[in-house]
């Protein structure tokens, strides 16, 4: 899981931070005072996470997957949810260590088909260790970039959709597949507002304490790769108990990920900026990601994904927005460019927004002229109405309208969406 709303935000505090990583630091501090750094009380675990339950009424054009058509239900239920596992201590010396968990809170057997020949039934998010201090904040495991971490964009009240790294789209699976002016850093394509190329991959995340406003912050992962069943090494889907790293595997390497941004209020005006980059080398070669026997991906190249943005809040309100480009690791022509905005507004246990995405992608794999994936541009539009009431702590009701806009070549890259959403979304 990446940035969500449900997630709370890397602060000055530091340590009101639910989540981080690094026993690596331990060592270090060991290291340098030369005598025993002891924890005041034994890590004890705690539970947290959340459910999303939506009812979606609406119209998915009918769009092609190669050669069928394919028509879609107009209501459907959907949800996502996690259950946290966290737990930390403090050293004497004052810094804080500690693990987290993610369980993922719905099967994720995907079964076993022609793209994915062994399935797919990862049922753990993210999982890491973090420390953090006066020092700063250190995370190892699979999680997140600082770059996401450290994300000021769109703000949504429609919880679970919005663009800063949605868990649910209203797309049919032709367009999914066809448009890639949506294409992005996403381990599913779906439309984002940041910089999250290497996904949840095994990384090592340094973020430093906040100085007059300001906040740097960086992470290195040894290898990313796009997808598949079983993970041995760097998946972007998730981390993997990793036995071996083959070189020459087609997959992405030494994916390095820098970050900085600033808060400051003054008065009633609070000013939030980011910028965040990444990038990571093509290790073309023989094998497949999972160390198989394989043949190299000419279409590949290096990796190259930024992003900026920035918020404006002022008695309620929140102006938000950011733009970015993402080269999604392939060549030339292939960019995903897009541009994003939100007005937020929040009173007493209310919350709405209203938000625009725009995605283009000039499509450069494309080759066959009246194909689903046609040659020629790709656009994407989504538009975004949506309001939560806090019902009681840990429930809010949440409803909205969310309608994505295709423009292309082909049927399945101009099939629209839209649908009316009314669910619930716990904490706890």
């Amino acid at each position: 899981m990446t940035v969500r709303q449900l997630t709370p935000r890397i602060s000055t505090n530091l340590a009101r931070v639910p989540s981080a990583v690094a026993g690596v630091s331990t060592l270090v501090a060991c290291g340098l005072t030369g005598a025993p750094v002891l924890a005041a009380d034994p890590i004890k675990l705690s539970l947290g996470g959340f459910l999303q339950t939506f009812i979606t009424a609406g119209k998915i054009d009918g769009d092609v997957v190669g050669t069928i058509g394919i028509s879609y239900r107009s209501v459907t239920f959907r949800y996502e949810g996690e259950i946290w596992f966290s737990g930390s201590t403090k050293l004497d010396n004052g810094t804080t260590i500690g693990i987290r968990i993610e369980l993922e809170a719905w099967s994720q057997n995907t079964g076993i088909s022609a793209a994915n020949t062994t399935g797919t039934a990862d049922q753990i998010d993210e999982e890491y260790v973090f420390a953090f201090g006066s020092w700063g904040r250190l995370e190892l495991g699979a999680a997140d970039a600082a770059s996401v971490k450290m994300t000021y964009s769109t703000q949504s009240a429609l919880i679970g959709w919005g663009f800063q790294d949605p868990s649910l789209v209203n797309k049919g699976i032709g367009f999914l597949a066809a448009n890639h002016g949506g294409r992005s850093g996403t381990t599913t394509g779906l439309s984002a507002s940041l910089t999250q190329s290497a996904g949840d991959s095994n990384k090592i995340t340094y973020i430093s304490p906040r100085v007059a406003g300001f906040q740097v912050g960086g992470s290195y992962a040894p290898a990313m790769s796009v997808g598949f069943g079983t993970a041995r090494c760097g998946f972007r889907g998730g981390g993997a108990n990793i036995t071996n790293c083959p070189r020459s595997n087609n997959s992405w390497k030494n994916a390095t990920d820098v970050a900085a941004n600033y808060e400051r209020k003054f008065g009633d005006v609070t000013v939030r900026l980011h910028g965040g980059y990444m990038t990571a080398a093509f290790d073309r070669g023989t094998l497949t990601p999972d160390g198989l026997v394989g043949a190299p991906n000419n279409a590949a190249r290096r990796w190259k994904s930024g992003a900026a943005g920035g918020q404006l809040a002022y008695r309620g309100f929140t102006l938000g927005g950011g733009l970015g480009r993402d080269n999604n690791g392939l060549r030339r022509g292939n960019a995903t460019r897009w541009y994003a905005a939100s007005l937020f507004y929040e009173s007493g246990p209310w919350q709405a927004s209203v938000a625009w995405w725009g995605g283009r992608n000039n499509d450069g794999l494309a080759t066959v002229a009246g194909a689903q994936n046609a040659p020629g541009r790709d656009k994407q539009d989504v538009f975004e109405v949506g309001v939560n009431y806090l019902l009681s702590p840990g429930i809010k009701l949440n409803g909205g309208l969310n309608y994505v806009k295709g423009s292309g070549q082909s049927k399945s890259e101009r099939a629209d969406a839209w649908a009316l959403i009314f669910g619930t979304v716990f904490t706890f």
